[in-house]
């Protein structure tokens, strides 16, 4: 089960676990350089006396916060759009063409 970590420790870490973790991301609006030397999660918990749950819950959630809020709408409305469309793609022609019937 996840292990939630207060507010305080996580503002407290949130930039030195990030800097420190092995991803470089980018993201559409952002940009979050890490080249220091990308450490695993159990190496960063061991160099900052945290416990690895806690730094691998500290680094998940300062991930998410790096993107602009608005990505979560823009991505649900573009999954929402191929979804539908994938549907009718799908979807069957109406008996007859569908011209002159109701």
């Amino acid at each position: 089960m996840p292990k939630n970590v207060s507010p305080e420790l996580y503002n407290k870490y949130k930039h030195q676990v990030l800097e420190m973790s092995p991803a470089i991301q980018y993201y559409e609006g952002t940009e979050a350089r890490r080249e220091s030397s990308s450490l695993s999660d159990q190496e960063i918990a061991e160099r900052l006396g945290l416990d690895i749950e806690d730094v691998t819950e500290i680094r998940c959630i300062a991930e998410i916060d790096l993107l602009p809020s608005d990505t979560w709408h823009r991505s649900a409305n573009w999954k929402w759009e191929k979804t539908r469309e994938s549907f009718e793609k799908r979807r069957p022609a109406p008996p007859g063409g569908g011209k002159g019937q109701f």
